[in-house]
């Protein structure tokens, strides 16, 4: 089946070069980003289990099928429909459901996974749709059906916040007594299960099955051309030498600003270094810049580890970059209410105007620049210094995490299909993103693969974020919005109520009986 699904691949000669180019980049850093195993990390559920499916070669079009998931060879589910709970919003429909190949990217790998599996395997996918107004809803639906006893579904994509709700609630199955998944695999984001294994217990998780978990990470991208006309060094050099820094990027925007139409004000109608809005954008630069909310200590236990002074410092750096002077451009609610347009809409169409160096992005946004006649690129967020060891980004919460119902039947089958379902996600699905992203006059620049490469894998999800507290993970977010850089005042007016919300979490979390 694997190698019908590769040779049904109808690519022109630059798509196909294209496709060959990603696919090994993308295998490499995948690769060296699942060594290692977690302390807690559980593998293969079974030490006589073989890799199951067709032996397939590493052909020049997917050399990401050398990696394969060790899931039994003979498993056969007898035509069992295995449902999947998510949201109603198109974009989370697209990641599970497509009916036939159409000629649309996502919809046709979605597609050619979905088939491999159900064929593989003698099953039925069946998605769940559960209305996302309010965004409670699924999550309730969820929580009703497992108090009740009632196997209502096999897994379920939940907004990353509502889902942690759910774990504390004891309504969720521990990740590591499910069979055969192995979160050494790179079709897994390991950082994510690493950061949310509370004591041991794991309850929520991330795989390529989750292709949203993809658009929602952010990531900055900048125009070429006004880059060229400043003469700034290579900005890929610059990340790849590990200098790209929030203070370099504060000195390239220094001088940028422009009042291009002479009235002496500031507006959405002048030139700017960087363009960003001052919502969930701002969260992402805590983490960007190498702070969390919480860590894990040695006996697995998350503790509250945001008074820093390096968190002092991301304070005042980040304030310096949106507020000094005209160099940065925000949009807030005012400007956004004013127009009836989306934050995101407001940035993209700063940036598409070249109206802007720079602009913060979730990546999902990127496909509103289709039609933008200036050429440019795509790179992560800066580092706090040369020292930080990687490039870090943030997936926003809107973004699904994996549940397993407390109620499900069979624990091998679960891990089965869904090992099965994320490797081929892995070696289908994902190349179709990054064939999305890099689409048009960025797609003839091949370092963008490796930009995306960097900003994929620097993605994580912080305990202290997903089991959000004391409006902690918030702190740079509204520190900015208030135009205060004052971080020591509002610690202090929020730790009590952080440190409580957070205990409270970890006792129930410890208290659960699986």
């Amino acid at each position: 089946m694997a190698k019908v699904m590769v040779s049904n691949m109808k690519f022109t000669d630059k798509k196909r070069s294209f496709a060959l180019l990603l696919a090994a980049l993308t295998l490499s850093t995948a690769a060296l980003g699942s060594c290692g195993d977690a302390e807690t990390g559980k593998t293969d559920g079974s030490t006589d289990s073989q890799p199951s499916g067709e032996t397939e070669a590493v052909t020049e079009e997917n050399p990401r099928f050398a990696i394969r998931e060790n899931i039994p060879a003979d498993a056969n589910f007898g035509g069992y429909e295995f449902r999947i709970q998510s949201r109603d919003a198109d974009h989370h429909m697209k990641e599970l459901s497509a009916e036939a190949e159409n000629g649309e990217t996502i919809n046709d790998a979605v597609f050619r996974r979905n088939t491999a599996v159900e064929e593989r395997l003698n099953i039925k996918l069946v998605p769940i749709y559960e209305t996302e107004a309010p965004e409670t809803y699924p999550p309730e639906v969820i929580r009703k059906n497992v108090m009740a006893g009632s196997d209502y579904c096999d897994i379920a994509l939940v907004h990353t916040l509502h889902a942690g709700t759910l774990a504390a609630s004891g309504l969720l199955y521990n990740w590591y007594d499910i069979p055969y998944v192995d979160f050494t695999k790179p079709w897994w984001n390991k950082s994510v299960s690493d950061e949310l294994t509370i004591g041991g217990r794991l309850y929520l998780a991330v795989s390529d099955l989750c292709l949203s978990a993809i658009d929602y990470a952010w990531c900055m991208v900048y125009n070429k051309e006004l880059a060229a006309n400043y003469d700034f060094a290579d900005i890929y050099d610059l990340v790849n030498d590990g200098k790209w820094t929030i203070d370099r990027m504060d000195d390239m925007i220094a001088d940028i600003s422009t009042d291009l139409n002479g009235d002496g004000t500031f507006d959405d109608q002048d030139l700017y270094g960087f363009t960003t809005h001052d919502n969930s954008a701002i969260v992402n630069w805590m983490f960007a810049l190498g702070q969390k909310v919480t860590t894990t200590d040695k006996d697995g236990i998350p503790q509250l580890t945001l008074n820093t002074e390096r968190m002092v410092s991301i304070v005042e750096k980040v304030d310096a970059l949106l507020h000094d002077g005209h160099q940065t451009y925000v949009v807030n609610d005012n400007y956004t209410a004013k127009l009836n347009i989306s934050h995101d809409h407001a940035v993209a169409s700063m940036f598409d105007q070249g109206k802007t160096l720079f602009a913060a992005l979730r990546i999902y946004v990127i496909d509103e620049l289709r039609n933008m006649q200036a050429n440019f690129g795509i790179i992560p967020f800066p580092k706090y210094d040369e020292a930080q060891e990687a490039y870090y980004t943030h997936v926003d919460g809107h973004a699904p995490l994996i549940c397993i119902p407390k109620t499900i039947t069979d624990a091998e089958r679960t891990g089965v299909v869904l090992e099965a379902l994320s490797a081929e996600s892995y070696r289908t699905c994902v190349p179709a993103v990054y064939d999305i992203v890099l689409t048009e006059k960025y797609s003839r620049d091949e370092m963008s693969v490796h930009m995306l490469d960097l900003i994929l894998g620097g993605r994580t999800q912080n305990f202290g974020y997903v089991y959000e507290s004391g409006n902690m993970q918030w702190s740079l977010t509204l520190l900015m919005k208030q135009g205060s850089k004052d971080f020591a005042s509002y610690y202090k007016k929020n730790e009590k109520a952080a440190l409580k919300g957070y205990d409270k979490i970890i006792k129930a979390h410890l208290e659960i009986d699986d």
